[in-house]
């Protein structure tokens, strides 16, 4: 396992995406460190990745606020004195017209999806650079790459997720250090789900949109995040992975973006051995 003893900080790892970074990298061998501001999420996910025989530690923290990422990062040196891999993955929406939006909610959506990243990547920064070696991944998504209706502070955000990303890997590329950046598309997570159920968001229309027509998993997310942060990718730094179905792709004007061929002599191409 080539992750195996190495540590691994996930933020926002108590539910969702984070959770299932969290255990994937776990279940390659990972020392995996919960970060969430949900104590009762972190510790969860902490137990769950400890009963199927992985390494873990939670830590409560609020990584938006810079005394609390401070010790966070106290705590990891203590135990561990290294770390080998941050997945930025903390995120948080609003949605609602711009017109509507106070000072507080625009300033709350960028301290948890911007903020946040400096303030660890920073403090990551410290241990990773001297070693001469690391991998930092920041979670971003597809609404970073053009505009969305009713989410302004978050497609903002995420744009700037984009840019911290390829800033970042540039500065850090001759101390051994990669940064990179996954952009998911509709994922089915808990959040999701909640979304469809109050009507907020319409699983049919999001599905109809994307070329695979399907949502993605947690895993599809996790997948990527584990290529990024392996020797696989060493050559890989300032990368934005569109992790989508084929969503950020298709920018044609009819709803239904893919369809299915259809030969009457049956495939296009036979292979033989």
């Amino acid at each position: 396992m080539e992750f195996a003893n190495k540590v691994v900080l996930v933020t926002g790892s108590g539910n969702g995406i984070g959770r299932s970074i969290a255990s994937s990298f776990a279940r390659e061998g990972a020392v995996v460190v919960i970060a969430d501001i949900d104590r009762h999420a972190a510790e969860a996910t902490c137990e769950e990745i400890i009963r199927a025989g992985g390494k873990a530690r939670w830590h409560e923290s609020d990584v938006s606020a810079s005394e609390q990422v401070v010790r966070l990062f106290d705590k990891v040196i203590g135990e561990f004195g290294v770390l080998d891999v941050l997945v930025n993955n903390v995120g948080s929406t609003i949605r609602k017209p711009i017109v509507e939006f106070s000072e507080a909610e625009w300033d709350f959506v960028f301290d948890t999806n911007v903020k946040s990243m400096f303030l660890c990547a920073k403090e990551a920064g410290r241990l990773m650079l001297k070693r001469r070696t690391g991998a930092v991944v920041n979670i971003s998504s597809v609404h970073g790459l053009g505009g969305i209706s009713r989410r302004l502070p978050y497609s903002t955000s995420k744009s700037a997720v984009e840019s911290f990303t390829k800033t970042l890997a540039c500065e850090w590329a001759l101390d051994g250090v990669r940064v990179n950046c996954v952009a998911p598309g509709y994922i089915l997570t808990e959040g999701m789900r909640g979304a469809f159920a109050s009507g907020a968001l319409n699983q049919d229309d999001m599905i109809r949109r994307t070329p695979q027509a399907r949502l993605g998993t947690p895993e599809d997310i996790a997948e990527a995040v584990l290529y990024l942060s392996s020797k696989r990718a060493a050559f890989v730094t300032g990368a934005i992975l569109h992790v989508d179905g084929g969503y950020a792709a298709y920018h044609g004007p009819e709803p239904v973006p893919s369809f299915n061929h259809v030969f009457e002599d049956g495939p296009a191409v036979s292979h033989q051995a």
